[in-house]
């Protein structure tokens, strides 16, 4: 599997999308005799454009919502 364009090494497979230092990558898993397939979807960042967090995470037997939000900026003025 290759790597990201970030050299990272948590992530994995394919890179499908960046924006906005969040990567999005797939990882297919084929199954070993009688197993499932699987499909590892990852997002991670790199921290070095935004901080973005986690805001909201559901899962359904189908899909799968995930929000980020972006995190306040640190302002020394307050």
């Amino acid at each position: 599997m290759a790597t990201s364009a970030l050299g990272s090494s948590r992530v994995k497979g394919q890179v499908l999308a960046e924006y906005e230092g969040l990567t999005i990558s797939v990882m297919p898993h084929k199954a070993k005799l009688a197993g499932k397939n699987r499909l590892w979807l990852q997002i991670r960042q790199n921290g070095v454009v935004k901080q973005w967090r986690v805001a909201a995470s559901l899962s359904y037997a189908r899909s799968a919502d995930i929000q980020f939000v972006d995190s306040p900026r640190k302002d020394s003025s307050h």
